[in-house]
C-alpha cells in the first residue's frame, strides 16, 4: 500500500483580508492613508468601484488577481504615488492617463476653472484659450470637454508631456486642440487669445527639497519647482504676456498662497491688463490670480464660502499671502477620487503629506 503526503493547504485570502493586511503594509512605510490606498489598488485590480469592495467583504481572491495585486501594492510601499502607480488620475468630468513625465493633476486646479465660471459666467464661450504648461492635458482638456471656448490651445515644453495630453484627448474623444512644444508663451507668438489660464511650477527650492517623497521623488521637478522663490516661471510668463492677450480677455492663474499678492503685483505692470484679483480656493488659501484686459471691466471677488470654507477679504483685489508653514506649498493628495466627482478642498498645498490623489495640474517648464 502506498503512502501519499497531502500537500499543504494554500491560505485563501479574502477581500477585506487583503485590505486590512495591505493598509497596515503601506501604514508602516509612511503611507498616511495606507487603507483608503490598498482600496484604491484592490478595486483597480477587481475592475470595480473601491466601495464595491464592501458589499462583496468576504469575496476570496483568485492566485492570479493576488499575483497581480502584489507588485501595485509594493511599488505603492515605495512611495510611488497612488495615480502613477493605477496610470490614471480624475479631473473634472475627465480620467487622464499619467505617468513620471506630468505631475498629477489636483483638486485645486479643478477649481481654478470653477473660479473662471463664477467670474466670466456659467454659460459664457471664449472664442480662443490658452492652456500654458499643459502637463497632462487636464486643464485644455477641460475647456473643450465642457465647451467652454470655441479653440483651445495648450504649449508645453516637455515632448513627453504633449504626447500624453495627446493621448488623453485621444482617448476622451477629443479633437481640435492645438497642441504646441516650446517654452511658455513662445510657441504662440504668432496667436492671440481672449483666455489665459496655466498653473504653472511654483514651489521654491526649498519647498521642493523638503516635499513628500512621493512628490520630490517621482514628480518632474520642473512641472513643480520654480527656482529659489518659486516665481522664475511665472516671472516669465507674465512678461509675455502683453502680445498674446486680446483686449478685454483673461487671464487666470493658479499660486502657491505666499505667493498671490505677489503675482497679483506683478500682473498690475502688465499694460494690456487692468484689474487684478486674489482669489481663495475651498481650504479658504489665496491660490487665484485673476485678471481682465483693457476694456474688459473689473474683475469681481469670488467668496469660497460658496462651495467650502474661508473667503476673500474685502481688500479690493490684492490681498495678504496665505498664512502657515504650508502656505506656499502644494499637497500632492489624500486619496484618488471616485470618477465624475467634484473637487474638494485640501487642507494644505503641492508638498502634502503624501501623493495618494491630490490636484495639481503638472507640467513641465523651461
Amino acid at each position: 500500500m502506498t503512502s501519499s503526503v497531502s500537500a499543504p493547504k494554500q491560505r485563501i485570502w479574502t477581500v477585506m483580508e487583503v485590505v486590512r493586511v495591505s493598509g497596515d503594509y503601506l501604514h508602516e512605510r509612511g503611507v498616511e492613508q495606507g487603507r483608503l490606498d490598498a482600496e484604491h489598488l484592490l478595486a483597480h485590480v477587481l475592475g470595480t468601484g473601491r466601495l464595491q469592495l464592501y458589499l462583496h467583504f468576504d469575496r476570496p481572491l483568485t492566485r492570479d488577481e493576488l499575483a497581480r495585486f502584489k507588485p501595485l501594492l509594493r511599488r505603492r510601499g515605495a512611495r510611488e504615488p497612488l495615480q502613477y502607480v493605477l496610470g490614471s488620475a480624475p479631473f473634472r468630468t475627465l480620467h487622464l492617463h499619467v505617468d513620471r513625465r506630468v505631475a498629477i493633476p489636483r483638486p485645486e486646479t479643478e477649481y481654478l476653472i470653477d473660479v473662471l465660471l463664477r467670474l466670466a459666467g456659467t454659460d459664457r464661450v471664449f472664442e480662443s484659450a490658452l492652456d500654458v504648461g499643459t502637463g497632462s492635458g487636464a486643464i485644455a482638456l477641460a475647456l473643450a470637454a465642457e465647451r467652454m471656448a470655441r479653440s483651445v490651445t495648450a504649449t508645453d515644453i516637455s515632448a513627453g508631456a504633449l504626447a500624453t495630453a495627446t493621448r488623453n484627448a485621444a482617448e476622451a474623444g477629443i479633437t481640435g486642440i492645438d497642441f504646441r512644444r516650446g517654452p511658455l508663451l513662445e510657441p504662440v507668438r504668432d496667436r492671440s487669445f481672449d483666455l489665459v489660464l496655466s498653473n504653472p511650477p511654483y514651489l521654491s527650492d526649498a519647498d521642493w527639497r523638503s516635499a513628500a517623497p512621493e512628490v520630490r521623488e517621482w514628480e518632474p521637478r520642473a512641472a513643480m519647482a520654480a527656482g529659489e522663490d518659486g516665481l522664475d516661471v511665472i516671472r516669465g510668463l507674465v512678461s509675455g504676456l502683453d502680445p498674446v492677450l486680446r483686449p478685454g480677455g483673461w487671464v487666470g492663474l493658479e499660486v502657491g498662497s505666499a505667493h498671490a499678492a505677489t503675482v497679483a503685483e506683478m500682473l498690475e505692470t502688465v499694460s494690456v491688463l487692468e484689474s487684478v484679483g486674489v482669489h481663495d480656493d475651498l481650504a479658504g488659501r489665496r491660490r487665484y490670480v485673476f485678471a481682465r484686459g483693457s476694456g474688459g471691466g473689473r474683475v469681481e471677488q469670488v467668496s469660497s464660502q460658496e462651495g467650502g470654507n474661508g473667503g476673500d477679504s474685502g481688500d479690493g483685489g490684492v490681498a495678504r499671502p496665505g498664512a502657515g508653514p504650508d502656505s506656499g506649498v502644494p499637497d500632492a493628495g489624500a486619496g484618488h477620487r471616485e470618477r465624475g466627482r467634484r473637487p474638494r478642498g485640501r487642507g494644505a498645498e503641492k508638498r502634502g503629506a503624501g501623493a495618494s490623489g491630490g490636484a495639481r495640474s503638472g507640467r513641465p517648464q523651461g
